[in-house]
């Protein structure tokens, strides 16, 4: 039976990882080293712990966190596959589908750190050729996902009746069973350093997504269009998923209405 070493499996993504998994797994927990990593012994690594909030943590959450488990790593015997957990944030501002070809242009000290960590996996798994990856999610949402975040706030307040402030910006929304799914397709297919993108090749408004919710909802929306387009909103973020669709045969298979429809009846 196949074994996981997993970091941050009390997190939105780790909690769905460690549900799908089939196999046996071991959750690294906060604050812990990697000295049992090796005696662990794992046929798989998925590293998806960061700090995303605390802007005085990042360095050390995002950047020397992936250092030691990634030197943990090279001492583990039989690895067939690892996953580090990167973002579409890494990639800065782009007027066009981004791709893992783009070039890293971050505008906060989050997608900074992470821009680094990738780029530290990267380089050593084509330093030692070790099957080591990176995937870049692009905006995630399902179950379990934070409740201040834009799309659960959004169903909470048009179910209570609240006022909604909408902001700006567009997202290219993937449902997180599509990046599970994904995530072990990638598992199956090492190869060292690789990059994938994963996104549904589709943009949606914030506005755009709040009538999609209002429309499974009895109550009528009672919404504020607020703001100014914020430095990390923009009118164009969407994924250019066609490497994922090419080389791992992955495709987004549940749309923004199906996983809203189902968040919004259950």
């Amino acid at each position: 039976m196949a074994r996981l070493y997993l970091t941050g499996g009390s997190g939105f993504l780790g909690k769905h990882i460690f549900e799908r998994w089939d196999g046996d797994s071991y959750l690294h927990t906060r604050g812990q080293d990697f000295e049992y990593l090796p005696r662990y012994n794992p046929d798989y690594i998925i590293h998806s712990a960061a700090e995303i909030y605390k802007e005085e943590e990042m360095f050390e959450s995002n950047v020397v966190l992936t250092h030691n488990i990634l030197e943990a790593a090279k001492e583990v015997e039989n690895l067939k596959a690892m996953i580090c957990i990167g973002s579409s944030s890494e990639y800065g501002l782009k007027d066009h589908p981004i791709s893992e070809q783009d070039t890293l242009e971050p505008f906060h000290p989050y997608a900074a750190t992470k821009g680094a960590a990738s780029l530290m996996a990267v380089s050593l798994a084509k330093k030692y050729k070790l099957p080591i990856m990176v995937a870049r999610p692009f905006s995630v949402f399902g179950k379990y996902e934070p409740q201040h975040r834009y799309i659960p706030t959004a169903i909470k307040n048009i179910k209570a009746g609240w006022e909604l402030k909408i902001a700006p910006g567009s997202h290219d929304f993937i449902h997180i069973d599509d990046l599970i799914d994904g995530l072990f397709t990638m598992l199956e297919n090492p190869e060292p350093g690789e990059i994938y993108n994963f996104g549904t090749g589709k943009q949606y408004t914030n506005i755009e997504v709040a009538n999609i919710i209002d429309s499974f909802l009895p109550r009528e929306m009672n919404y504020e269009e607020v703001g100014q387009m914020r430095e990390f909103d923009t009118d164009m973020w969407v994924c250019d998923n066609s490497k994922a669709k090419k080389k791992l045969g992955w495709k987004p298979k549940i749309s923004l209405y199906e996983g809203l429809r189902e968040l919004c009846l259950t």
